[in-house]
């Protein structure tokens, strides 16, 4: 039942804007390492993700995502990046999906504890649909404009890590969605994922 709630409220989002932003995360707040790159690919409620990360030093990650209903760019700063115990980073994105773009920030934190590594992530998303016009084929003349559409929502996200050796992880994830905009509503769900990557 929750799944389908899950896919429901997905489905009311994406009909009623045509766009939004990334909806899964699978990122703990330690950075991938200084040169090393991090492969993600994963599938659940809010359909596949891909993602890349690449350590341009020890602390700042750069990456791409790639999700059923968003592309976009993401880099990720840990100001307390710990080998074993608590991390704590922050990440920005932007993007784009059908009908629009979207920006959005990450506050992640984290805890290495053997082979497990649960995280938590708190979202907050802002989407700018495109305008659109329809025009009279034989006059040219707008017969009405739709103006550009914005929206904020937020997203908690939790999740875990199992680290099958130094290079290969598998990642659970579930999270909920909230509103931000007052003409904006989300039907109450929980999205649900998995993930498995590889970093080299």
């Amino acid at each position: 039942m929750k799944k389908v709630l899950a896919l429901f409220s997905l489905e009311l989002v994406f009909l009623s804007s045509c766009a939004i932003g990334p909806l899964v995360s699978h990122e703990t707040a330690r950075t991938v390492g200084k040169s090393n790159h991090e492969l993600i690919g994963g599938y659940g409620d809010a359909g596949y993700a891909f993602k890349w990360n690449y350590g341009l030093n020890d602390n700042l990650d750069f990456g791409l995502h790639l999700e059923s209903l968003s592309i976009g760019l993401r880099a990720k700063y840990a100001f307390i990046n710990n080998k074993e115990g608590w991390s704590f980073a922050t990440a920005l994105g932007t993007g784009s999906s059908l009908g629009g773009s979207h920006y959005y920030g990450d506050i992640v934190g984290s805890y290495l504890v053997g082979s497990w590594e649960p995280y938590g992530t708190i979202r907050l998303v802002h989407v700018t649909t495109d305008p659109l016009e329809l025009k009279d084929t034989d006059t040219g003349q707008i017969n009405f404009v739709v103006a550009s559409s914005e929206y904020n929502y937020g997203q908690f996200m939790i999740g875990t890590r199992y680290w099958l050796n130094q290079n290969w992880l598998l990642s659970v994830e579930a999270s909920s969605l909230f509103t931000g905009s007052s003409d904006f509503n989300i039907s109450k769900g929980i999205i649900a994922g998995a993930a498995l990557g590889y970093r080299y």
